[in-house]
């Protein structure tokens, strides 16, 4: 065993590293990237342009991408100002910035769960090292990966116990430098997690540290009469005197730092969709269901569940984590570590735990959704626990060894009895596997929701669960089952002398390497799926560059709005599969077609990596802005409301022309799902685009606004209804009228009149106008018409009403020919005194986006002739500054549809104005008559004044540092 004494002498912090590069293989040591859920279309977008703003040393205020304008900065989830954020993005491309901060954030958490095991504890070097691993390496923790922003926040958690303990514990006489310290402590690690920006990772820190004390004097109380006590060395006045004190302190200086991105966060909250926090119902949303107990808390080997549900750990660290639990008599801090699991379990349970149903509705709990998210707190008490299990069971095979010299005095003088508590927790877990079977039975009546349906375990699992269990029996009690002729049931039991310890290290390691095998960072992909250009992003961004000299070049890309789902096949999948076949894993290569999908589609975010502007966007956090989930109620159906910004899941159809037109929604992106193939005629099937169908009445007519260029014979359609007629022009002149008919079912065709020579049919039969129109009674629905050439046997689908294909792929890009532009004047405008009121009058059939606006105030109303030569034109774009430069005869109002917050600014030929929310959303200012230079800046007094407090925190933060430096020197002398 020369090779176990050699891997004992070897520090253990050493392991650390090389386990995580062991379990992160392919991130640390591969090319390829993460490219599924948030971290594709939330954070590599971000981070994108964050990265991009630090490079050019601009602070990035404004997002003029999404959502039709929103802030950037006040988005705490960004983290832009987070210290450990700018090294990887100033160094490397986003995609690998990623990676690295997992793999960094991983570390530092596992340093942290092994320094607050060793202080909070009183573990070894050994013990505090499974502590990390578990809870670094753990369930919870590697199955975050794809929230970095929630990971980097957690990572910090163990740090917070580290110096509680430290301080709390210290020996130190002088009472203001330990409260100095634990101040500056706490005020460090607050700051790092709120920066991180996943604010509800602060909140349930504090929440746990909160408990940890409590837990921490229940523990006092019940041991004050004990004879037991082992080790509970604990100045408790101190602890009392110092403990609100630190954290007034800490939470104070913590403000002062972070404020710079507090300040524009909070003012964000105030216009934010999630204003006056949550309903009980949103915010007990995503709860972990009791019967998904088995599935989230251990390893289900080749089986994936949704990863905020996910908390696994061995069945051997569970048990280890049992051992420890059960001597809370004799060693401090047991206590407050069980607490933890139990907050941590109790409350992610969410719906399902009645107390959760009353938090709901306290101030700081109502701001957050997932109460699964306190599993986290639950992983970090449990890898406690096991790490102490571990020691426990070390000095007890010492002692048994007889190696008294390398044991503490305090394990010389009480040895543990592990064998009832072990049986014990050997049922426990028995009862928990167990539990699988009843889940099974109960989830055919009682569903576990969408995101996590019900899936029991495999035969494969349950048989690695016995092998452990089997294992630890002979580790641990030393019991093994051997073979005896004589016993009725030929095995019998036999007591032996307990296996090592250091045998249970790899007894966890391997349960726990194999069970995370499913977790999202072991699902790597090709960098191809993030950084190549899939045809509608290259047509896209084709069609917003510039063509004039890039001094004139500042025109801001005109937006698009993707109604598109990825339930379409991919047309170059076949050869996607024959190049990264022997290249990639089924998994990768399914991520891979994923994120291609979602960027033909151009899903939501992604607008941002590309330079590209969208009407919509996704967050899940305090975006959308309120006036933007108002404003979209316009278009969707009733009693139907996005939460999280995105418009494709819940619109059916096309949106209204004059919504797009006001919108600048000049490009619509489509797939063809819904497009069908239909026989004209005998033997022949021409395609039908059927993105923009309409309904024509008696009296009605519809112009096609767009016609290509295509020699035919004949048009048909896909149609409902009574047939009307076709008007149409042809490039010679003529004028015909040409009756449909029926030609199958839910088909029509209108024949061009008969011609006797080709050259009379190459001159004429290409349309130069068509208008279709209404039956004499009855109605018109058509869905889609198509341009036959009979003769060539050829066809051209044609786009109904305003718009013109673009691009035909996977996906169809449509130009929207009748948009608006982004800024533009108007004649005539009303008041009305609430944004309701705003919205009601714009839902009136005869208000017109072209010819008037509705301003939120009390003013007169302007009724007036239209002024065909006023104009405004944007001279310059940029996310924080536009100039706009404008003419007119008549007083105007400028609209600039990009949305209105509080911190944009206007001035008039550099004379301030007043800044007006118009139409619900968007910025309007009036102008009188003339020409005017119109300049719009964005400088939120939150920021200003979050930046002089955090220079203010800072100076505090040095200045405490060098008093406990000097009080520190005087105490020593």
């Amino acid at each position: 065993m020369q090779w176990l004494e050699r891997i004992k002498r070897l520090p253990p912090l050493v392991w650390l590293p090389l386990l995580l590069a062991i379990f992160f293989n392919k991130m640390a040591f591969s090319n390829l990237i993460l490219a599924r859920g948030d971290t594709f279309l939330y954070f590599y977008p971000y981070w994108e342009v964050a990265a991009d703003a630090l490079r050019n040393g601009r602070i990035p205020l404004w997002n003029p991408h999404l959502f039709m304008g929103a802030p950037f900065l006040a988005n705490s989830q960004v983290g832009f100002f987070y210290p450990l954020n700018w090294p990887v993005w100033l160094l490397l491309p986003t995609p690998y910035a990623v990676s690295v901060s997992i793999l960094l954030h991983l570390l530092i958490a596992g340093m942290g769960a092994y320094l607050a095991g060793r202080r909070a504890l009183g573990l070894g070097r050994w013990a505090g090292l499974v502590t990390a691993v578990l809870f670094a390496l753990g369930g919870y923790l590697t199955a975050q990966v794809e929230h970095i922003n929630q990971l980097q926040g957690l990572a910090w958690m163990p740090w917070f116990l580290w110096v509680a303990a430290r301080v709390f514990r210290s020996k130190l006489d002088n009472r203001w430098v330990l409260v100095g310290q634990g101040a500056v402590g706490f005020a460090l690690l607050f700051s790092l997690q709120l920066l991180a920006g996943h604010t509800q990772t602060s909140f349930i820190t504090g929440i746990m540290l909160i408990v940890w004390g409590v837990a921490h004097w229940l523990e006092k109380w019940l041991l004050r009469n004990s004879p037991h006590g082992l080790g509970l060395a604990f100045q408790w006045r101190r602890f009392y005197r110092r403990l609100p004190l630190v954290l007034l302190m800490g939470g104070g200086v913590a403000v002062l730092l972070t404020a710079v991105q507090l300040l524009p966060t909070f003012e964000l909250i105030q216009q934010s969709s999630r204003q006056g926090g949550l309903t009980p119902n949103e915010v007990l949303s995503f709860s972990l269901h009791p019967l998904l107990l088995n599935r989230a808390l251990l390893p289900a080997y080749g089986q994936s569940l949704f990863s905020e549900y996910v908390a696994i750990l061995p069945l051997t660290a569970l048990l280890l984590a049992f051992l420890a639990a059960w001597q809370w008599r004799q060693w401090r801090g047991v206590v407050p570590a069980i607490a933890l699991v139990l907050l941590g379990l109790l409350l992610a349970l969410g719906i399902f735990n009645p107390l959760n149903w009353l938090l709901a509705r306290l101030p700081g709990f109502n701001l957050f959704r997932v109460p699964a998210r306190w599993l986290a707190v639950y992983g970090l008490g449990v890898a406690m626990l096991a790490g102490l299990g571990w020691q426990m069971v070390l000095d007890r095979w010492l002692v048994r060894r007889g190696d008294w010299r390398s044991l503490p005095m305090r394990v010389k003088e009480n040895l543990w009895h592990l064998e009832r508590p072990f049986r014990y927790g050997i049922w426990l877990l028995i009862g928990l596997i167990g539990w699988n079977v009843i889940a099974q039975l109960v989830a055919i009546f009682v569903p576990t929701g969408p995101e996590a349906p019900f899936e029991a375990v495999g035969p494969g699992t349950l048989l690695v669960w016995l092998l452990e269990l089997a294992l630890l029996f002979g580790l641990i009690l030393g019991q093994r089952l051997v073979y005896a002729p004589e016993h009725r049931f030929r095995f019998k039991l036999e007591m032996r002398q307990p296996g090592s310890p250091w045998l249970l290290l790899p007894l966890m390691l391997i349960p726990l390497f194999w069970g995370t095998r499913t977790h999202p960072y072991n699902s790597l992909t090709t960098p191809e799926a993030y950084f190549d250009l899939r045809p509608p992003l290259a047509r896209l961004m084709a069609e917003s560059s510039c063509a004039e000299p890039a001094e004139e070049c500042n025109m801001p890309p005109d937006r698009f709005l993707s109604l598109s789902d990825i339930f379409f096949d991919v047309g170059d999948q076949a050869e996607i599969d024959t190049i990264y076949a022997n290249q990639l894993s089924p998994e990768a290569q399914y991520d891979y077609t994923i994120a291609i999908k979602q960027k033909e589609i151009i899903g939501p975010n992604l607008p941002m990596s590309f330079g590209l502007a969208t009407v919509d966007g996704f967050d899940g956090g305090i975006l959308p802005l309120n006036s933007y989930s108002q404003f979209v109620q316009l278009v969707l159906p009733t009693e139907t409301r996005t939460t999280d910004g995105r418009l494709r899941e819940h619109l059916t159809a096309v949106p209204p022309d004059a919504w797009l037109d006001l919108t600048n929604g000049r490009y619509l992106i489509t797939d063809k799902v819904g497009d069908v193939w239909q026989e004209v005629s005998f033997g022949r099937t021409v395609f039908f685009d059927l993105e923009f169908p309409i309904t024509l009445g008696v009296g009605e007519s519809l112009e096609i606004a767009y016609l290509p260029t295509f020699e035919a014979t004949a048009i048909a359609f896909v149609s409902e209804g009574e047939p009307g007629w076709v008007e149409m022009e042809t490039e010679a002149g003529e004028v015909w009228e040409l009756t449909a008919f029926a030609v199958g079912s839910g088909v029509v065709r209108a024949d061009w009149p008969p011609r006797t020579t080709m050259r009379q049919i190459a001159r004429e039969a290409a349309p130069s106008r068509l208008v279709l129109h209404g039956p004499e009674q009855g109605i018109w629905q058509i869905h889609g018409a198509t341009l036959i050439n009979m003769i060539k046997d050829g066809f051209q689908p044609l786009t109904l009403g305003n718009y013109r294909l673009i691009h035909s792929g996977d996906v169809k890009i449509y130009e929207n020919l009748d948009v608006l532009p982004r800024a533009f004047l108007l004649s005539n405008w009303s008041w009305q005194p609430e944004q309701t009121a705003v919205l009601q009058t714009m839902q009136q059939p005869e208000f017109n986006v072209r010819e008037t606006a509705v301003l939120l105030g009390n003013s007169e109303n302007q009724m007036q002739a239209s002024d065909p030569d006023a104009t405004a034109k944007i001279t310059r774009y940029e996310p924080e500054r536009i100039e706009v430069q404008t003419s007119s005869s008549r007083p105007q109002l400028l609209v600039l549809t990009d949305a209105y917050y509080p911190g944009w600014q206007v001035t008039v030929d550099g004379e301030s104005a007043e800044l007006l929310q118009a139409n619900g959303l968007f910025r309007g200012v009036l102008l009188p008559v003339g020409e005017h230079k119109v300049t719009f800046t964005f400088a939120p007094r939150s920021f200003q004044l979050g930046g002089m407090m955090t220079a203010v925190g800072l100076i505090l933060l040095a200045f405490l540092g060098m008093a406990l430096l000097m009080m520190q020197r005087l105490d020593s002398r």
